[in-house]
């Protein structure tokens, strides 16, 4: 009788654990990233448009439901004083702005993009230049200018390149 009981319980313990052991889960997919490819070019002259390009897209659709899409600005090593500018949509997932740097100098150009519940922000190196002049006007500027050594060389007041 004793051999009974104990071989009936190992069998409820033995069918215990099967069915415990078949749980189901349910499949969940994971999210696709945002990705957000940044257009910006490497150098710029100073004093004019500057075009600021930024591609967003979730695998491969393109979003054009974008929460938020702002590029920021700042000269290298200085992030306090950096600028904010709207983007605005086009199409196709492509968000525009453009901007203008009078100073030249190195600077950091970076798109803070909201879509989706995910926030993504690239960033990269924008170079500006003084501003070059044709070498016509090049010389009659150095004839003009007290600063200029020669038109060969770099106006000193101005500091644009001169041919």
């Amino acid at each position: 009788m004793r051999k009974w009981i104990l071989a009936g319980l190992f069998l409820m313990a033995a069918s215990l654990f099967a069915g415990c052991g078949k749980q189901e889960t349910a499949a969940v997919k994971p999210a696709k990233l945002v990705k957000v490819q940044l257009i910006v070019p490497k150098t710029a002259d100073a004093g004019t448009n500057i075009p600021l390009k930024a591609v967003v897209t979730q695998g491969k659709e393109k979003v054009d439901d974008a929460d938020e899409v702002k590029f920021e600005i700042w000269k290298k090593n200085s992030d306090k004083n950096s600028s904010m500018l709207e983007a605005k949509h086009d199409q196709h997932g492509i968000y525009t702005a453009k901007t203008v740097i009078k100073e030249p100098g190195t600077y950091t150009v970076q798109v803070h993009v909201t879509a989706r519940k995910m926030h993504v922000m690239p960033k990269t190196d924008l170079s500006v230049n003084y501003k070059k002049l044709g070498s016509v006007k090049a010389f009659f500027h150095a004839l003009r200018c007290p600063f200029c050594y020669s038109w060969l060389f770099t106006c000193r007041q101005f500091r644009h390149v001169l041919p």
